[in-house]
C-alpha cells in the first residue's frame, strides 16, 4: 500500500514497504522531486531531536526523522550535480559535491535553527572547485576537523588534483586549511580514526595508512596492497584491529585485514564478504558491533562484526528492484543517531530511515582432521548446508563460519576420504562453537589381524540397481551402506551371509556421484566410489 503526503507542489512522502527484508524495518522514505540522490549524514539538535541529511542532485536537504511522515524542514541550493556528500561537525554541516557552477567549493550549513530552516554561512572555493567525497572524525565528536577527498582545482584552464585537504573548522564562518596529504595521486576517500587517516587511493589500488597526529604534514605509515584492487573505501573495527575495504568493481568482495601491527598487516581471506558477487560493496560504516553496507543495488547490509574476523549477516533491506550489478540503487547509509535509525540515500528514490532489531550472530570454529592419524586436512571443503556457502579450510585445515540463530547442518570433504556431515548444530545468539570433524580415508585397514575379504561393486557406473560380490568373516555382523556426496547416509543394508553378489535399487536415488561401504563390526570399512547414471 503507498500513502501520499502531499507537502508542496514539489515534494511528497512516499511510505514504501519495498523489497525484501530481514531484521531491518523501514520506518519511513521520503522523494523530493529531484534527478538524483547519493550522500547522506545525521544531526541531533541539543534537545534531542534527530534528523536527516540528504545530498540530492540540486542541493542538501534536511529532514525531521522523529516521527512519521517524515518531513522536509530545510534546503540549501548547491552545483547541480549527481554526487553530494556531507559530514557534520558540532552543528554545522560541510557539502562538497563535484558541480562547478554558482556555489563550489566547501558549502558550510548551519544547522543551528532546526527545524525551522538551514542557513548557508559561506562558501569557500580557494582550495578546490569541486570534490568528491568529505570526512570527519565520528570517534572524536570534539574533533574540529574535517577531510576532503577527490579535489578538483581550475586555474586558468590547468586541471590539477591534489590529496586531502585537512581543514580545521573550529570556525565554521571561517574555514582554514591547515595541511594536505598529497602523494602525488588521487584519494578517492578516507576514513579518520585519531591519529590515523586512512586513504583510500582508487587507481592505486591501496589503502595509505597516514599518520595525522601532527595535522600540518601528515606522514606515510604504510600501503596496503591486494589484487585486482579499486579501491574506493575504508571502516575500521570497533577496536581498531581490522580494517575493512571495499572495491568499487561489481564481483570485488570487502577485505578485511588484520592491521595490529603496521609491520606485518595481512589479509583474513576468510572474512571476504558480499551479498552478491554481480554486484559491489560500496561504503561501509561502523557502529558497535555491527558494520552498515550501503551495497548499492542490494541495498542496505547489516553485518555482525563482534567477531570482526569472522563477519556475518544479520540484516538487510532492498531498495532496488533492478538486476544486479553497477551503480543503482542504495548510495550511503549512516548509522550515527543515538535512537538506532540509520538513514540512507538511494539513487532515485531519495531518503530511506529505518530501524534494526540488533539481532546477533553465532559462530563455529573448527578444524578437519584424518581420523586415523589426526593430522589437521589442509585444503578441505567445509559445506554450510544452510546456505550451500563452502568454505575451504586453506593450509591449516580450519575453518571459521557463522549465522543467525538456528538448527543446521555441515558437512566435510576432501579428496581421498569419505565425506561426513555434522547434523543438529544449534547455534544462539553469540555463541562460539568448536568442531572437530574427523574424515575417514577412503580404504581402512587397521586391524593387522584382518582375515582376506573381497568387497566389488561388479559393474560401474550403474543405472537402475548396483550389484555387489562380497565375502566376509563367517560371524561378522556386517552392512552395506551406500553415502551421497555430502555424506548423508542413503541406504543400509544388512549382509546375511559371509559371501556372495547382493543387489541393491538406486530406484530412488537421483544421478550423479556415491559412496558405497562396507562395514564390519563397526571397525573394518573398506569404501568404493560408483555413479548412478540417469
Amino acid at each position: 500500500m503507498k500513502k501520499l503526503y502531499i507537502l508542496t507542489i514539489l515534494t511528497l512522502s512516499l511510505n514504501i514497504a519495498f523489497g525484501q527484508n530481514l531484521n531491518v524495518e523501514l520506518f519511513d522514505q521520503f522523494t523530493r522531486q529531484d534527478a538524483r540522490y547519493s550522500g547522506s549524514w545525521t544531526y541531533v539538535a541539543p534537545d534531542g531531536s534527530e534528523y536527516a541529511l540528504l545530498g540530492a542532485f540540486s542541493g542538501l536537504a534536511a529532514y525531521s526523522i522523529d516521527d512519521t511522515p517524515v518531513t522536509e524542514v530545510g534546503f540549501v541550493p548547491g552545483p547541480g550535480n549527481n554526487w553530494r556528500e556531507i559530514t557534520v561537525v558540532a552543528d554545522h554541516a560541510y557539502v562538497t559535491t563535484e558541480g562547478t557552477a554558482v556555489g563550489k567549493g566547501l558549502q558550510v550549513v548551519s544547522l543551528e535553527y532546526l527545524p525551522d530552516s538551514l542557513h548557508l554561512v559561506t562558501t569557500v572555493d580557494e582550495w578546490f572547485d569541486r570534490a568528491h567525497i568529505i570526512q570527519s572524525d565520528v570517534y572524536n565528536p570534539d574533533s574540529s576537523y574535517i577531510y576532503i577527498n577527490g579535489t578538483t582545482l581550475i586555474q586558468d584552464t590547468i586541471t590539477s588534483r591534489t590529496g586531502i585537504h585537512i581543514i580545521d573548522v573550529s570556525n565554521p564562518a571561517a574555514p582554514v586549511e591547515i595541511g594536505q596529504y598529497d602523494p602525488g595521486y588521487y584519494i578517492h576517500d578516507c576514513h579518520v580514526r585519531g591519529d590515523r587517516l586512512y586513504a583510500a587511493a582508487l587507481y592505486m589500488g591501496t589503502i595509505d595508512v597516514v599518520d595525522i597526529s601532527d595535522k600540518t604534514t601528515p606522514q606515510l605509515l604504510q600501503q596496503i596492497s591486494y589484487p585486482t584492487p579499486f579501491t574506493h573505501s575504508s571502516w575500521t573495527s570497533e577496536d581498531h584491529r581490522f580494517l575493512y575495504v571495499c572495491d568499487e568493481i561489481d564481483g570485488l568482495p570487502m577485505r578485511v585485514f588484520n592491521i595490529e601491527d603496521l609491520n606485518d598487516i595481512n589479509e583474513v581471506e576468510q572474512a571476504q564478504y558480499t551479498a552478491n558477487a554481480e554486484s559491489l560493496v560500496h561504503n561501509p560504516y561502523g557502529r558497535g558491533d555491527y558494520l552498515f553496507i550501503a551495497h548499492n543495488t542490494e541495498g542496505l547490509r547489516v553485518l555482525d562484526v563482534a567477531q570482526p574476523d569472522v563477519p556475518v549477516e544479520v540484516g538487510y533491506y532492498d531498495t532496488f528492484s533492478g538486476s544486479s550489478g553497477g551503480y543503482s540503487g542504495l548510495w550511503s547509509a549512516c548509522p550515527f543517531l543515538p535512537s538506532g535509525k540509520i538513514i540512507g540515500g538511494d539513487r532515485t528514490g531519495g531518503l530511506y530511515v529505518w530501524t534494526f532489531n540488533n539481532t546477533k550472530a553465532g559462530r563455529i570454529y573448527g578444524v578437519v582432521r584424518d581420523s586415523i592419524t589426526g593430522q589437521e586436512l589442509p585444503f578441505s571443503d567445509v559445506v554450510w548446508e544452510a546456505e550451500a556457502d563452502t568454505i575451504n579450510t586453506g593450509g591449516t585445515g580450519t575453518f571459521a563460519l557463522g549465522d543467525l540463530p538456528g538448527t543446521y547442518s555441515l558437512t566435510a570433504i576432501q579428496s581421498g576420504y569419505i565425506p561426513k556431515t555434522i547434523e543438529n548444530i544449534s547455534l544462539q545468539a553469540e555463541d562460539s562453537l568448536w568442531i572437530g570433524i574427523d574424515l575417514a580415508p577412503i580404504i581402512i585397514n587397521t586391524q593387522e589381524d584382518i582375515v582376506e575379504k573381497s568387497f566389488n561393486i561388479i559393474s560401474n557406473p550403474v543405472k537402475d540397481y548396483i550389484s555387489i560380490e562380497y565375502n566376509i568373516e563367517v560371524g561378522q555382523s556386517a552392512y552395506i551402506q551406500i553415502f551421497d556426496l555430502m555424506g548423508r547416509r542413503v541406504h543400509n543394508e544388512p549382509l546375511i551371509s559371509s559371501n556372495g553378489v547382493i543387489n541393491i535399487s538406486t530406484a530412488h536415488l537421483s544421478a550423479g556421484q556415491y559412496y558405497c561401504r562396507l562395514l564390519e563390526n563397526d571397525k573394518i570399512e573398506a569404501i568404493e566410489k560408483f555413479v548412478i547414471i540417469d
